[in-house]
Formats: structure tokens, sequence, C-alpha cells
């Protein structure tokens, strides 16, 4: 498993879906899945507009291709996995469709924080169970912090295994509407919490809970097995950044974070970092061009002699004005490189060239996955 953590703006979808297709034409049996609202992995995929469903994707716009090697990818709906997740667990139809009919559920439960987590762990793991697949590579969401992914089952697990939670179960488990005000513990509970929510929301709330009650071992097995496989090398991470400023105080959290965690990033891709000379002219210009040599070599051209020699002189300052703008870039990128790499080391920095227009299909996805084909060699 390959999580890509990164904030939002940085190009993360876009690394995964390359990453997934240049290891699928290398001979892996690949799934990419994102939890990314932004859906942009099923455009550049050519997906369709279905989610939770797993599709096969050709690997003909990433080169020659390995026999064996296969990509599928898939987006998903937290509200459409929440309810799968129900229908799953759920241990009667009774109990379904008091979950699934309950007002919480159907305003709000897809929206609580951690959703698109749990839901994503829970595909993850049925994925990795399947065997059709030798990797998975995930595409995290970026709305939140990074590392709420790997956060979200450590919550779960330590809400439904302690002690406080279970106590509060039992007490209220069978209760109704009208016996929960025999509860002991109603006037200190309603009156905190109903100065912000209301009785009645809280009440409501407590119904979702004790309805989902019957699933909580069971979920909570299942993070307890996603952790496992994060600590015991089975999943690998990826940090994207790009080369700004701002990157190196969240590069440095990160890795800090995942540190605690016994977790080391695997690298770092710095995406659309300017470089000097620009990739598509690094075989024949190795120096700034002066000045006079470049309007010599237009006076020389078939076209451009054409034009009277001021116009020639202004469009050789102008192309001299954006030459030296641009190795400006390069310059304060190589810079926030070199931030990186003291800000994630031990782990590799690699930077991704910019390239010319945006990924939007599946053909730019394949041109992108080239530019970074040649950056891991």
């Amino acid at each position: 498993m390959l999580l890509v953590l990164g904030a939002g703006g940085v190009g993360k979808t876009t690394v995964s879906a390359a990453l997934a297709g240049l290891l699928a034409s290398n001979g892996r049996r690949v799934l990419a899945v994102t939890v990314d609202p932004s859906n942009r992995l099923r455009d550049s995929l050519g997906l369709s507009a279905n989610t939770g469903v797993e599709e096969s994707v050709p690997l003909d716009a990433f080169g020659p291709t390995v026999a064996g090697g296969s990509l599928s990818a898939m987006v998903l709906d937290a509200h459409a996995e929440l309810d799968r997740l129900v229908h799953a667990l759920a241990p009667d139809s009774e109990t379904r469709a008091r979950i699934t009919g309950h007002v919480f559920y159907r305003k709000a439960a897809a929206q609580m924080a951690g959703t698109h987590e749990y839901m994503g762990m829970v595909r993850l793991l049925e994925a990795m169970d399947s065997g059709r697949y030798d990797l998975i590579v995930l595409d995290t969401p970026p709305e939140r912090h990074a590392l709420d992914f790997l956060e979200a089952p450590a919550r779960l697990d330590a809400l439904l295994g302690s002690d406080a939670f279970k106590t509060f179960v039992q007490a209220s488990s069978g209760l109704s509407r009208l016996g929960v005000g025999a509860l002991r513990w109603r006037n200190l509970v309603l009156k905190g919490i109903g100065r912000f929510a209301g009785e009645e929301t809280f009440l409501s709330v407590l119904d979702f809970v004790l309805a989902f009650a019957p699933m909580f071992d069971d979920l909570r097995r299942r993070a307890t097995r996603f952790l496992s496989a994060l600590a015991d090398g089975r999943a690998s991470t990826l940090l994207i950044a790009r080369p700004e400023p701002e990157s190196i105080p969240f590069a440095r959290g990160v890795r800090h974070l995942l540190g605690e965690r016994g977790i080391l990033p695997d690298a770092l891709l710095v995406n659309r970092v300017h470089v000097w000379p620009p990739a598509a002219c690094a075989s024949t210009v190795a120096e700034p061009v002066d000045a006079a040599v470049l309007k010599d070599a237009f006076s020389r051209s078939a076209a451009l002699g054409l034009l009277d020699r001021g116009s020639r002189d202004h469009l050789a300052a102008d192309i001299l004005r954006l030459g030296s703008a641009y190795r400006a870039l390069s310059r304060e990128d190589a810079l926030r490189v070199r931030e990186l790499t003291e800000a994630v080391a031990p782990a590799q920095v690699i930077p991704l060239p910019l390239m010319r227009g945006d990924v939007r299909d599946l053909a730019s996805l394949g041109r992108f996955a080239a530019v970074v084909r040649d950056a891991l060699r």
C-alpha cells in the first residue's frame, strides 16, 4: 500500500495517478483510490461518474508495458461508502432501517470529521483482502491536515475501546427517548450539552450512536487491522509538496508527526520545479544567451530578418527578460528543494520539473508520468 500525503493544490492527485500508471506498466496489478472530493483522479484517468466502482484503465499512455500489469481506479464517495458499510455490518434489516432512516444519518453523517478517512480505510482493507492487487495507491484527502487519514483509525480505536464510551453505551442501551430521563447522569449531561445543542439534538445523536452499537466491535477490529498494516511495513508513505516557502514548515511538521508514530516517509516529491535550462532546451542551452548573440541570430533568421532592426532588438530584449526571470525562479526553487531536503532528512527528495500544460486526460497524464519516470531514475 502506498499512501500519498500532501496539502491541497500541490498536485498530489496527479502524482498519485501517474505513479499508479507507471507501477502498473512495470508489471504490477495496481488499484488507484482517491477520497479527494474534487475527483481529479476521475477526470485524468477517464473514469465514469460511478463512485465506489473499481474501473479498468488502459495502460497505453504510460509507454511500454510489462506483461501481467494492470491498472484499476476508484473514486470514493463518503455517503455511498457509509451506506455500504451499514448494509454489510448491520445484523438485521431493522437495525439498518433504524440507522439509515435516522435524520442525523441522512443530513450529517457523511459530513462528519473523519468520515472520508474511515470509509477509505474500510475499502482499502477490502481491496487488500481481495488478493486482486499487488499494490494500492491511495490519494488521501487534502482538505484537512495531511495526517488525518493516518490518525483516523487510531482515534476510532481509542474511542470505541475506551471504558467511558463502553459504559456510556451499556448504560444507554435499550433506553427509549422517554426512558433516557431515568439515567442518573441525565441532568449533568443535558444541562451541559443542552446549552450548546439542545436536549432534543442530544437525544437524537444518542439514538444514532446506540443504533450503531452492534457494529462497534467490527469497526474497531478493522481500525486495529489498518493500524497494524501501517506499522508492520506493508504501507509506504510518499509526501508531495511545491517549492514554496510554506512547504518548509509543512514538510517539517509532517516528518515530525510521522516520526512520532514510527513511520519514516519513503520520499518527498517536489512538484512543478522551475529548472534552468528548461527541460525542453536543456541539450542546446547551457548558459544565459548574450544580447548581442541573440540579436545577431535574429538578423540571420529568414523570418525575423524581415523585421526592422528596432523590432528585432525589442524582441531580443523581451526574450532576455523572460529568460532572466525564469533563471531567478529556478534559483529560488533550487533553494526550496535544499530546504525541503533538510526538513525531511533522511528521506529522499526528488524534484519534478515543471511541464507545459495541465493534466486533463489520460494522454496528458501519460506525458506527466514520463516526467515522473525520468525524475525517479
